[in-house]
């Protein structure tokens, strides 16, 4: 059986706010580029888990925050092709077998299974808060059940609800035409006002 080569990459686009003495940001520990290389046939159907791909070190001054993330493509849904290795199989894969978790040791992100990645231009996940109502509710770290905590603090002083490691996973199977992909993932933190 001949192996096809797919490489699927993508880059980060980190967003922080600063609005007057709120301040909310994250400290990116971790290469903002991470490659898939699909080189095996076990690999298109078991797929790729980068583990601890990315490690976000979250400090918020004076005010509740938010924190989701999405994809940001050429066409909305899609992976951008960069090049085709052959003529054959079906279309661009959809931004969805890219997979998503956020850990941390508090387990304060809402979603923490692996979640599909959404377009941030019709959908995004929220990890912490709800992007889209303010105010969130405030989850304090030391709260009994601090899932979501969405106040102010520092991955210094409390990383097991400020430090988030995210893990990636990819599943494509035997499909899509081979070649070369890529995708932006946006990870956003904002003050939830």
């Amino acid at each position: 059986m001949k192996t096809r080569t797919v490489a699927f990459l993508f880059a980060f686009m980190l967003m922080s706010a600063v609005l007057r003495a709120q301040t909310v940001s994250f400290e990116l520990t971790t290469s903002p580029s991470i490659d898939f290389i699909f080189n095996t046939i076990e690999k298109y159907q078991n797929g790729i888990i980068i583990s601890n791909a990315v490690t976000l070190n979250v400090v918020a001054t004076g005010t509740q925050w938010d924190l989701y993330v999405g994809s940001i493509t050429a066409t909305a849904g899609t992976w951008d092709n960069t090049q085709y290795y052959c003529s054959t199989g079906d279309g661009f894969p959809p931004v969805d077998i890219l997979k998503v978790a956020f850990r941390n040791s508090g387990s304060t992100p809402l979603l923490t299974s692996y979640q599909p990645m959404q377009d941030i231009a019709t959908t995004t996940l929220d990890m912490i808060g709800d992007h889209n109502q303010a105010p969130d509710p405030p989850i304090n770290c030391s709260d009994v059940n601090h899932k979501g905590t969405n106040t102010e603090g520092s991955y210094l002083t409390d990383p097991q609800c400020y430090r988030f490691n995210v893990d990636f996973r990819i599943v494509p199977g035997l499909t899509y035409r081979a070649g070369v992909y890529t995708l932006s993932v946006e990870i956003v933190i904002a003050p939830d006002l």
